[in-house]
């Protein structure tokens, strides 16, 4: 790829990753998504270093999984954070389940910030109903919001490692 090409396309990825890991600190933006989708885009780009040697482009590949992989543990670790302590609050299954279909439905028609409200809202109305008690469901709730917050903090350093990775990608295996 000749310099021309490659400059611009390098500034599109690390802006891609910044927003990628600033977003993270929105509890209902995609970062880690995005931050992958920025790596993707150099891959095929670059055809993952293909003509570089079948050495150099076995370890873009397995540095590329490594990213992938990190990417869905840390989108699914945010979730398990989340019913985790709300159920260590008290919150029953059924009103997390509900609370996070509540989510999905609710992020797609409207907004994945009125996503988050909507989880946090059901799983309140739910534990209210269930057992009656205001300062339980608001626990069960408590619970849900401070795994969110585990999850950001979680997801900022996976977001740090995939980074790392690609920059080890970029100036050792590029």
């Amino acid at each position: 790829m000749s310099l021309w090409a490659e400059i611009p396309l390098l500034f599109v990825v690390i802006l891609g990753m910044l927003i990628g890991f600033f977003g993270l600190f929105l509890v209902f933006f995609p970062g880690l998504t995005v931050i992958w989708a920025s790596v993707l885009l150099w891959g095929i780009a670059t055809t993952f270093n293909f003509k570089v040697g079948p050495w150099t482009f076995t370890l873009t590949i397995a540095t590329f999984l490594v990213i992938t992989m990190l990417m869905l543990f840390g989108n699914i670790l945010d979730n398990i954070f989340m019913a985790g302590n709300a159920r260590q609050k008290g919150a029953s299954w059924w009103a997390i389940i509900l609370s996070f279909v509540a989510m999905v439905v609710v992020s797609i028609f409207l907004t994945p910030l009125a996503g988050l409200a909507a989880t946090l809202l059901v799983l309140f109305l739910v534990e209210l109903i269930r057992i009656r008690d205001f300062k339980s469901a608001f626990r069960s709730v408590s619970g849900m919001a401070m795994g969110c917050g585990w999850g950001v903090i979680v997801r900022l350093l996976i977001a740090g490692l995939m980074i790392s990775l690609f920059i080890m990608w970029y100036f050792v295996l590029y």
